[in-house]
């Protein structure tokens, strides 16, 4: 005989989840506290670290946008550096020759080589020694070829203050992120506290356990099934299907049978959120549909079937 395992409420390991289920057992503590006796875990100390997590999520995905930005200007500022550098070579070689010799190691190439440097930095020490190369040697500037002192300054600036702005927004998404995860980490450890609180004054077969968006303690760990699904015709070979959340899933899988074709469902897509679009069926054909749950501990039977004709 099989032995059930019961339910334990772990928390959701995914951000998103943990989000909506600490909204649920808000609500249900700002319905319920007094009620049934909530005194330490209450809506007014778990709602601040919900918010608190929230915000921090939303400072950090504003600090990967800013990162990302700064992180394109820099790439062109690099690539206008190696632009100058390939101007400035062909430049000089009039003067300085096609090989290298200690005059190109005077004008600043690195390596002995007069190879692009491979490095940003070099490049960025580059561009500066060849600001005071053509300094130091105005009849070597040209204008037409865009080789001069001015431009090498400009073109030197430009990647300074590129690099900085780089480096300061690594470091604010470096802070922005462990603020996340403390804020995280404290939002749990409330969440988790509000459930071994409920544990101390909630029978294990109370339904208000569900009112909190948690499972009964006399519940089985497998995930409840979908209570309803819908299919939707799409574009050409396409179908939208939805179906509602269920208690315990931490994924769903999406069943398929062609009418006429299949003798039985088939597994199609493994998804995270409560909608898929399944692709590649036949224009025309008729499609059964159905959804399982599932999470760690196993999955559910299916939900109920809905039918559609492709597109």
């Amino acid at each position: 005989m099989k032995t059930k395992t019961m339910a334990s409420n772990e928390l959701p390991k995914k951000r998103d989840r943990l989000f909506a289920l600490g909204d649920d057992m808000c609500d249900a503590a700002h319905d319920h506290e007094v009620a049934i006796g909530l005194k330490q875990n209450t809506e007014s100390v778990v709602r601040p670290a919900l918010d608190a997590a929230r915000g921090a999520e939303s400072t950090f995905g504003q600090c990967q946008i800013l990162r990302k930005a700064a992180n394109a200007a820099h790439t062109a500022a690099d690539n206008a550096a190696k632009v100058f550098i390939s101007r400035a070579k062909k430049r000089l070689s009039i003067f300085l020759g096609e090989s290298y010799s200690t005059e190109w190691g005077a004008a600043g190439w690195p390596n002995n080589s007069l190879m692009l440097p491979s490095t940003q930095d070099e490049r960025f020490n580059l561009v500066n020694s060849l600001k005071l190369y053509l300094t130091t040697n105005p009849t070597q500037e040209s204008v037409d070829m865009g080789v001069t002192a001015a431009l090498a300054a400009t073109c030197h600036t430009n990647l300074s203050a590129a690099r900085t702005a780089l480096d300061m927004k690594v470091t604010e998404t470096g802070q922005a992120k462990a603020a996340r995860d403390a804020a995280e980490a404290n939002l749990r450890l409330r969440m988790r506290g509000l459930i071994t609180e409920l544990e101390t004054i909630l029978a294990p077969e109370d339904p208000l356990w569900h009112a909190f968006g948690l499972s009964r303690p006399v519940d089985e760990e497998t995930p409840e099934a979908p209570t309803f699904t819908t299919a939707l015709a799409s574009v050409a070979g396409t179908v939208l299907v939805d179906w509602d959340d269920a208690l315990r899933a931490e994924r769903y899988r999406v069943w398929i049978l062609v009418v006429g074709v299949d003798t039985d469902f088939r597994a199609v897509e493994t998804v995270y959120d409560s909608d898929a679009t399944v692709s590649g069926l036949t224009s025309g054909t008729t499609v059964k549909i159905r959804v399982t749950s599932a999470n760690e501990a196993g999955e559910s039977l299916p939900g109920p079937v809905a039918e559609v004709v492709v597109a």
